[in-house]
């Protein structure tokens, strides 16, 4: 199979980096098949890299791991594991919440392009999909748009950065918290998307049961930074609470914070249950773990305070990971979050079993 692509080029915000960045877009693949590939240009061509399709035989749900807050530097540690995992083929895709390299922009795209080396040696194997943090906002985000290609619907509207895409028994969410803080003429447009998008969703639970959201600043924080989640009037939460509350999501996955913070079901501040069998509100689970550059890479946004009632576990102190989900079959989906406990030690640090037998609109 020959496949033609077309290439872009972008300086903005990328004057010393490499600026022309080629994509390919592969249709009407088998599944269950490994596909080998390779980029040509010119008389160059690329290391032979591959992928694998989804398993049609596989009934139970997709592998996934999940990490946000990942510098070039200090997420070296936490991607040295990645990129082991994924080698072992265990895992459908990897889910990247917001915030890359500390950042992409930095020395002028350099630190972009040797961010985007170190992740090749997982990205090139395994979906490496994603979502837009609040380090990515320079120069209108034309370091995220013009690195990273998601399935938005509309190609000619790169900075509409949210998308959802069903996979075995998942339909997954990315959608841009950013919009409430850089992009606010964008609020409407996103939010109107997100309405057609679950209730089209909803339509289709039977066969897809789950709906898990992802984006990166959190609703709800037990940090001491002062940052949005922090506050009885989180813009994110007044904006996207009552939705994802209404329209039935399941989980929704967050970062931002330098920590990892567990939830019990929530829904206005109020907890409807200290347990995750049938929640009657969204589970929120924060991992902004993986490792930022900040602060000489010591990557800390204290919870020394008190903790909300909706707060179920919550970790921080010298705390570097990142996550698993899974869900297993139409009723439970399991979370663990994997810590550095020593250089050569990552395991687990916290899970939990969702038991949902009434996925619906609440």
């Amino acid at each position: 199979m020959i496949q033609d692509g077309y290439c872009n080029q972008f300086t903005n915000g990328n004057e010393e980096g490499v600026q022309f960045v080629h994509r390919a877009i592969l249709k009407n693949l088998d599944l269950s098949t490994v596909y080998y590939y390779r980029v040509k240009s010119g008389r160059s061509y690329s290391p032979i890299f591959f992928f694998e399709t989804r398993n049609e035989t596989v009934t139970s749900g997709p592998n996934i791991i999940v990490l946000g807050d990942m510098g070039r530097k200090g997420g070296a540690v936490s991607l040295d594991y990645i990129i082991k995992e994924s080698e072992t083929g265990e895992y459908d895709f990897i889910f990247h919440n917001g915030d890359f390299a500390y950042d992409l922009d930095s020395d002028g795209g350099q630190n972009g392009d040797e961010f985007m080396r170190r992740i090749e040696a997982c990205a090139g194997y395994t979906p490496y999909m994603t979502s837009p943090g609040n380090h990515e906002a320079g120069d209108d985000f034309s370091n995220y748009i013009n690195r990273f290609t998601m399935p938005i619907d509309d190609p000619s509207e790169p900075l509409e950065m949210w998308y959802s895409f069903d996979y075995q028994n998942i339909h997954f969410i990315s959608y841009s918290t950013e919009v409430y803080f850089s992009q606010q003429e964008y609020i409407q447009t996103q939010y109107e998307w997100l309405e057609n998008d679950l209730i089209q969703a909803n339509k289709n639970r039977k066969s897809i049961p789950w709906i898990i959201a992802a984006g990166h600043r959190p609703m709800y924080c037990s940090n001491l930074d002062h940052d949005d989640c922090t506050t009885k009037e989180s813009v994110v939460r007044q904006g996207l609470e009552e939705l994802f509350f209404n329209q039935g999501v399941d989980l929704i996955i967050e970062a931002h914070e330098h920590s990892y913070e567990r939830l019990w079901p929530v829904y206005n501040e109020t907890v409807t249950q200290k347990n995750y069998t049938n929640p009657k509100a969204p589970v929120h689970l924060i991992s902004g773990t993986a490792g930022c550059n900040e602060d000489s890479g010591l990557c800390v946004n204290p919870m020394l305070g008190p903790k909300g009632d909706w707060s179920a576990y919550r970790g921080w102190i010298l705390y570097y990971g990142y996550a698993h989900l899974q869900a297993v079959n139409s009723t439970h989906l399991y979370w663990e979050q994997i810590i550095d406990y020593s250089i050569d030690d990552f395991r687990k640090n916290d899970y939990i079993w969702i038991t949902q037998d009434n996925h619906e609109p609440r």
